[in-house]
């Protein structure tokens, strides 16, 4: 009997050694912790003027007759994480240093996808306009604009010279 019982718990201790074994093991080969990650988004809001000069040229007597316009392809980038506004404004008249042509006689838009609700402005101002509202965010958005003249407008009956004046375009996150 003693022989039995000694048999018995070498039976159980070899058990138990094998147990805390695999338990020790299995405990080892796998652990796990956590980790806090934090992403900050900040306000960003850029603009860009990719083409700095836009001409509208009068030089025969159907651009008098019918008004003149130009497109200017990609000529605004915008990037923003929120959505915008996009305006303008002028410096002043146009001007050749002596004789001047006011603004109001040039009409501005921009065309395109994706520029929220456009707006035409049907005279430049010397104070900012709306051009487009509720423009969704976007990155590197592109913003073509289209600029025009009225037929047979008076105003541009001034001695022939170049006329100049300042945009200035604004973005305001909304």
């Amino acid at each position: 009997m003693h022989s039995s019982l000694i048999a018995t718990l070498r039976t159980a201790a070899f058990m138990a050694l094998v147990f805390v074994g695999f338990s020790a093991a299995s405990a080892q080969a796998q652990t796990t912790g956590t980790s806090t990650m934090n992403i900050t988004v900040k306000d960003v809001l850029q603009l860009t003027v990719n083409t700095k000069t836009v001409d509208l040229v009068f030089a025969t007597p159907e651009d008098f007759n019918k008004g003149v316009s130009a497109t200017v392809n990609n000529q605004l980038m915008v990037t923003s994480n929120r959505p915008y506004e996009l305006s303008v404004k002028t410096a002043g008249d146009l001007t050749d240093g002596t004789n001047k042509i006011p603004v109001s006689n040039i009409s501005a838009q921009p065309v395109g996808q994706g520029i929220g609700s456009a707006k035409l402005i049907s005279g430049l101002s010397t104070t900012d306009q709306v051009l487009a509202s509720d423009v969704p965010p976007s990155m590197s958005k592109p913003i073509t604009m289209q600029y025009a003249t009225a037929a047979k407008n008076e105003a541009f009956l001034v001695p022939a010279s170049t006329y100049t004046t300042t945009l200035t375009f604004t973005v305001s996150a909304k």
